[in-house]
This record gives C-alpha cells, structure tokens and sequence, in this order.
C-alpha cells in the first residue's frame, strides 16, 4: 500500500471531538469532512490512535462508550488510511467500550489474533481477559 502524504497529528482529532478552540475546530472539522467524503487522503497511525483514545477518556473523562462511537466513524472515513487493516482499529475500540483495559493492551491482544502470534509480556492478567496467545520472553 502506497501511504498517502500526509499523517494525522493526535491534536488534530483532539480539537475535532473537543471542540475547546473555536479556530482549531473549524480548520480540524473542514480536514474531517474531507476525509469523509475521500475528497482527501491522510494516515492514523497506531500510536496516534492510542494517544487520541488515552488522552480522552484519562485527561478529559469522556467516557469509552462515545469514544468508541465518535472514533469509530473517522477510522472508517474512506479518506482515512492505516497501515494496518481498519479492522483491528475497529476491534479495538470495540472492546474497549467493553472493558477497564488500557487501549495499547487491547489493541496489541487484536493485532496477535489477527496475525496468529503471541505477546510477550510479564503483565498476564489483562491479556488473560482478552483471551489472545501470552507469555513471558
């Protein structure tokens, strides 16, 4: 897959949910849209999708269930690429609507299901409840 040629900063979503800068929203809003409407191309990459993911729900206490909503539209803009399938980003937000776990360890648990391998990791319980391939290195 050729990337496009421009990568989405997590600021950029940030303003667009919060709406707390009027400017900021409106130029962050016009850029969604167009996503939307595939009349432009641009990448989320993993760690902005956690960084947008953490920083709502721990710094501005909205809770999981919008997150996962809100979110889920712009992944799934046409305009909007990933490096890895959308699917997994999609899965992960899923699940994270549905349980206390940090994003970064739900999604590494759907990234190994998806891709049949194990996370090596000494913190065992979380990825216990996701029921993924774990062990220690």
């Amino acid at each position: 897959m050729k990337l496009p040629g421009k990568i989405i900063d997590a600021n950029i979503i940030l303003r667009f949910f919060l709406e707390d800068d009027e400017e900021q929203f409106r130029k962050a809003k016009a850029f969604v849209q167009r996503l939307e409407l595939d009349k432009e191309e641009a990448l989320i990459t993993e760690i902005v999708f956690a960084e947008v993911v953490w920083v709502l729900n721990k710094v501005y206490h909205i809770p999981r269930q919008e997150i996962t909503e809100k979110f889920s539209k712009i992944i799934n803009y046409k305009g909007v690429k990933t490096i890895l399938n959308k699917e997994i980003f999609s899965e992960s937000l899923r699940l994270y609507a549905r349980h206390s776990l940090d994003i970064q360890d739900i999604f590494l648990a759907v990234l190994s299901k998806t891709k049949d391998c194990s996370i090596l990791t000494f913190d065992k319980n979380d990825f216990k409840k996701l029921g993924c391939n774990y062990g220690e290195p």
